[in-house]
């Protein structure tokens, strides 16, 4: 449904208005006197379900429940106040005000003059900063480099004590990093129990239970694990884990809903571990919850961890993180560090939303390319990806020596 509200000096120019630019087929919300004309408010696709709830502010307080078209009278009409203000059933997707160009225009103009102000104001900051405390403000640079989300970086650089170099401040930064991340001690093989891995599609759920299986099996035997797959979604899903099940010789079954779960975790509770993968889904999916219910229906003794990929944009990971969190996340799995060249944004993540970090996976190996997270070993490692990124940077030509090269060429 569309609404636009039309002025005129009276009913009848206004009720032209409305004809000529919405067609025959508008309907008349509300109508109100204003100093020098009438105000009318018009929709077209108008779904009068939306509005069978809606009383007005008549004198007469009474219950409306029929709205008049363009061909009654105006003597028939109701005067509504605004249709918008009355009707809290209304929504902003099932209802949509139609605005003028000019106004559609300096929306537009504002939010680009708000987002130019907002950028001169952070670039006098920075300069303020910079004239202020140097060293803070090159231990920000450096901290964004990182790959850090900038509000982060100015949090940590506010923490350090005032009066260090730009070298200390650069050290003890990363100091702070390093205390900020917290981890869970190896936690699923030390502790077992029932653990469930989530996470969007692609981001290696089903090799991570490979490979902790595997890693299980080393320690206690692999007649103490046991596979359960719920990805009934993709096809081929359920038989890749059956694959690795049957390369482990590990006990491997798959289930289609939270009853089958709940019956085959009854059956399973003799083992010391039970490790589930599920359905990748985007953490926009309209059945994420339902998967993630489906843990919850299941067994208040699953423990479920986020599986997340570190080569991912930080404002990729905190989506994922908002969707994901209504499992109760225990802690997280970060993949693919051997695909990213930084793990910045995957810091910013697990500090900003005090998620433990449970494993490190850096390739494709089973259970090698697995690792007990360790805070510093984070730290280092995101650091070693700087350095690198900077000596490649450093070797690549300038690409204003380059052109202007051509350029010359070409005279």
């Amino acid at each position: 449904m569309k609404i636009k509200r039309f002025f005129a000096k009276d009913m009848r120019q206004a009720i032209r208005n409305v004809r000529e630019e919405l067609g025959p087929d508008a309907v008349i919300l509300s109508n109100r006197k204003l100093n020098g004309g009438i105000e009318i408010v018009s929709a077209i696709d108008y779904d009068e379900s939306l509005f069978s709830n809606m009383s007005t502010a008549s004198e007469r307080n009474r219950q409306e429940t029929a709205t008049p078209s363009l061909q009654q009278s105006v003597a028939e009409q109701t005067d509504f106040n605004d249709a918008a203000a009355v009707s809290p059933s209304v929504t902003p997707e099932q209802a949509e005000w139609m605005e003028d160009p000019m106004l559609i225009q300096m929306k537009q103009e504002l939010k680009q003059l708000r987002g130019v102000l907002e950028n001169q104001l952070s670039q006098f900051s920075q300069s303020d900063l910079q004239r202020r405390d140097p060293a803070r403000a090159a231990t920000i640079h450096k901290l964004e480099q990182l790959g850090i989300d900038s509000d982060l970086s100015q949090e940590f650089a506010a923490m350090l004590p005032a009066g260090l170099d730009t070298e200390q401040g650069w050290r003890q930064s990363l100091g702070l990093i390093s205390q900020q991340i917290d981890v869970t001690d190896d936690d699923i093989l030390s502790r077992g129990g029932v653990v469930a891995l989530v996470g969007p599609t692609g981001v290696g759920k089903t090799t991570s239970v490979a490979k902790l299986a595997a890693r299980y099996s080393l320690r206690h035997g692999n007649r103490q694990v046991a596979l359960i797959s719920t990805d009934s979604y993709r096809i081929g899903a359920q038989e890749q884990l059956l694959n690795f099940g049957r390369i482990l010789d590990v006990p491997t079954y798959a289930v289609n809903d939270a009853t089958e779960l709940s019956e085959r975790l009854r059956d399973l509770a003799d083992k010391r571990l039970v490790l589930i993968d599920t359905a990748g889904m985007s953490q926009r999916d309209i059945h994420l919850s339902e998967q993630l219910q489906t843990l919850n229906d299941s067994s208040n003794q699953i423990r479920t961890y986020l599986v997340m990929a570190a080569n991912t944009q930080s404002s990729t990971l905190q989506d994922v993180m908002r969707s994901f969190n209504k499992a109760n996340l225990e802690g997280c799995i970060l993949t693919k560090i051997d695909e990213t060249t930084s793990l910045g944004g995957a810091l910013s993540t697990v500090v900003r939303y005090q998620l433990p970090v449970a494993y490190l996976s850096d390739g494709q190996r089973v259970p090698e390319d697995m690792h007990p997270a360790r805070a510093h070993t984070l730290v280092s490692r995101a650091l070693s990806m700087m350095q690198e990124q900077e000596m490649i940077s450093e070797r690549s030509p300038n690409p204003t020596i380059i052109n202007r090269k051509m350029a010359n060429a070409n005279v």
